[in-house]
């Protein structure tokens, strides 16, 4: 599969000024990130001259090893592709140039490279003498990578990482101004910068809103000023696409005309995306309602791999082709309400709409059939076009057209309002025909009115609001809850661990530091690592932290481990908070989230395919500690939840610390904040990577308390997206009160044999 992947973006011009007939040089870094090797044949193309794109070049179209830094780019390999462009002749003007990567076939495929400039007359751009210049470097996209799509009307940050080049230190004078493009996104027209030293990097911030829904995505360049007003350094850019709205369903909005992917060839061809891409549209839809997200485009290069009778037919997709793919999605037919429609393949059914709403409320999927000009005899060969139903809206339905990807009444649009009829005539006259696809991961959709999100004084394990527990995200290949145990505290687990682990515990968490051997000792199908470092009142840099825990994470993913937890309960002083004089690493969640984001990125650069997870918080009010050997100061985690929004969103998954004493806190406090995190982060696999009670005062006996575990393992089971639960610990010194073991002799505490 062919598959593209925007980098950065380099040139030596100014783009907002760039003089009339100058000729410069444009660098785009792409990386291939699909499974095929670039090399003869495949060839970089200008597109989009029929929407304004100006060619800027002396051709069209060159072979990609004329313009490229490397002659075969395999995939994973990131290559630079420049292009020596003149600026048009005529000063004043805007102008934009599109390009794509094309294979041997003349499939255009994934990201456009592009630039926009300004052309203005030849002046002087010597700058004034005796000044030191104040000079910037993009270095990352910390938020938002571009080409993200993102719902309508919803709030957002978007952040660089840039460095200071220049010889002069940022201070408050300096700001971030808005250069041009879609001006919506961002309220304010300037912005402040943090103070940068030459040398230092920063993060560049701008809170966005993400405008009205449409097929063109939403592009706005910025520029630093210095404190005279002069611009300076590399220009930094946002470029969203913007979905439409649809609360409730849980699904994401697509469409066929996006131009990501419109002029792309759908199936083995002739016709394109946008001409006859409605149904893989909906295909798409449908499984980002049951947490597969895939895009149109990357469903249709899915769907080109399978075997004659299972993807495509030319440019046709077979109505079974999504399960032949996903496992848990079945097929149950092509219906027409009229013996006649005009819709070939179908069973007649004289009740189907009392079937489509039956489905609907079982939380299965409904695509039907309808004529693009319902005005004139149907035609369909020429006017056959699927829509997406959402739901039942009175005497209506409500769907997504894939056609711009918004909800509309279906009456409206595709009624045949040519005669007075019945509404259940009028839609029996819209639906040419339906069809019907069910799926494991369906819930049944039940009108619930979510009351306001709980106001804690205390601030104490506030985390989400109350409503239904749904799971939207990636499949968990164990289809339940693992019942897990935490490995010993000093990181080097020993024989008596294995002892009363194995053969009991479905999975380990593991600590980074365990070696090949240990782990391997471990007779479990699953390990969960906590990336592990000491900040103990100390500042460490987020490289720092991600070169210290690198050797061991090459390591452990030579053994199989692929889920890494990035540290551990970032709200305590000593790990890492800084408060009441501690030294630390950040302030609150907010601070946090961007070390996170960033740590984030710099593992993923190093190993793609693992999984990073934001980290399990201490849960309660804001206070000071004394657990076991450690002590010192505990932000709420509902407040460091809240700034740590971010991170979260970032994140491939989440892990959640809940400690209870009675029988009654396991079915309450514990269980509840789990079902707070299901909740708020319905796409988010969860891991509750510690549990237990703590015992103080070793006032309940062993068999209680493993009476205790077992049942909070039992309700961890009932919540979706549930992955492993980690009972803590199995072993350690100072932790002989929640240990599974004694640390003396090796001999077990009596809990476990309770806990099965």
């Amino acid at each position: 599969m062919d598959s593209a992947k925007f980098v950065n973006f380099s040139s030596g011009q100014d783009l907002d000024q760039v003089p009339a007939g100058k000729v410069f040089t444009a660098v785009w870094r792409v990386r291939n990130a699909g499974s095929t090797t670039w090399g003869k044949g495949y060839k970089v193309v200008h597109i989009h001259a029929d929407e304004g794109s100006t060619l800027m070049t002396e051709k069209a179209s060159y072979p990609l090893a004329e313009v490229a830094s490397l002659a075969t780019v395999r995939p994973g390999d990131e290559v630079e592709i420049s292009l020596q462009m003149t600026a048009p002749a005529q000063a004043g003007k805007r102008y934009f140039t599109d390009w794509q990567l094309q294979n041997p076939t003349g499939e255009l495929f994934d990201e456009i490279i592009w630039l926009r400039l300004v052309t203005t007359k030849p002046q002087d751009a010597t700058p004034p003498t005796g000044l030191r210049e104040s000079n910037s470097q993009y270095i990352d996209d910390d938020t938002i990578p571009d080409g993200t799509p993102m719902e309508e009307g919803t709030a957002f940050v978007k952040n660089w990482a840039v460095k200071n080049t220049g010889k002069r230190k940022w201070n408050k004078a300096y700001r971030l101004v808005f250069v041009n493009g879609d001006r919506e996104m961002s309220g304010s027209m300037t912005h402040t910068v943090p103070p940068a030293a030459p040398g230092e990097e920063v993060i560049l911030s701008i809170p966005m809103t993400v405008p009205p829904a449409r097929n063109e995505p939403y592009i706005s360049s910025w520029r630093l000023h210095d404190d005279r007003n002069v611009p300076f350094g590399d220009h930094f850019w946002v470029k969203i696409f913007s979905t439409a709205k649809i609360d409730g369903f849980g699904i994401q909005p697509y469409s066929q005309n996006d131009p990501r992917w419109k002029n792309n060839i759908l199936g083995q061809g002739p016709r394109t995306m946008s001409e006859f891409g409605c149904l893989v549209t909906c295909f798409a839809m449908m499984l980002s309602k049951y947490g597969e997200n895939v895009t149109p485009w990357e469903l249709n290069q899915k769907l080109r791999q399978r075997p004659s009778g299972q993807g495509f037919d030319g440019s046709n997709v077979f109505f079974v082709a999504p399960a032949f793919l996903i496992d848990h999605i079945k097929f149950f037919g092509n219906w027409k309400p009229r013996p006649e429609t005009g819709a070939t393949f179908a069973q007649f059914d004289p009740n189907l709409i009392a079937r489509i709403d039956q489905e609907l409320q079982n939380g299965q999927t409904v695509m039907v059939q309808v004529d693009r000009n319902p005005t004139n005899p149907y035609n369909i060969s020429v006017e056959q076009h699927w829509v997406y139903v959402l739901g039942r809206q009175g005497q209506d339905y409500l769907i997504l057209d894939p056609i711009d990807g918004r909800p509309v009444s279906l009456l409206a649009k595709y009624g045949m309002q040519t005669r007075a009829q019945t509404s259940a005539e009028a839609l029996k006259q819209a639906i040419k025909s339906a069809l019907i696809y069910r799926s494991s991961r369906a819930k049944v959709r039940v009108p619930v009115q979510e009351p306001d999100e709980a106001v804690d004084e205390s601030g104490a394990s506030d985390i989400g609001p109350t409503g239904e527990l749904v799971y939207t995200g990636p499949a968990w290949p164990f289809k339940r809850c693992l019942k897990g145990v935490h490995d010993r505290a000093n990181r080097h687990p020993l024989q008596a661990d294995y002892d009363i682990v194995n053969g009991r515990f479905e999975t380990v968490k593991v600590m980074s530091g365990i070696t090949v051997e240990e782990l391997n000792k471990y007779k479990v199908p699953f390990f969960l690592c906590r990336l592990f470092e000491s900040w103990n009142g100390r500042h460490v840099p987020v490289e720092d932290f991600v070169n210290t825990v690198a050797t061991d994470i090459a390591r452990l993913v030579n053994a199989g481990v692929e889920y890494f937890e990035f540290h551990n309960e970032p709200n305590l002083t000593h790990e890492g908070l800084m408060a009441e004089g501690v030294k630390g690493s950040w302030r609150n969640g907010a601070e946090f989230a961007q070390y996170f984001i960033r740590g984030r990125k710099l593992l993923k650069a190093r190993f793609p395919n693992i999984k990073v997870g934001f980290p399990g918080l201490s849960p309660g009010p804001d206070a000071k500690y004394q657990f076991g050997p450690d002590s010192g100061f505990r932000m709420n985690d509902r407040d460091f939840l809240e700034g740590a929004k971010l991170a979260m969103r970032a994140a491939d998954f989440l892990c959640v610390h809940a400690y209870y004493i009675s029988m009654e806190e396991v079915r309450t406090d514990a269980i509840e904040l789990v079902k707070r995190y299901r909740r708020r982060f319905p796409d988010k696999l969860i891991f509750v990577s510690e549990f237990s009670n703590p015992n103080p005062q070793k006032k309940f006996p062993a068999a209680e308390m493993g009476k205790q575990a077992k049942e909070f393992y039992r309700l961890c089971n009932e919540i979706p997206g549930v992955g492993a639960a980690y009972y803590f610990i199995v072993s350690g010194s100072g932790w002989d009160h929640q240990a599974l073991r004694r640390d003396a002799d090796g001999r077990s505490l009596g809990m476990v044999e309770t806990m099965f």
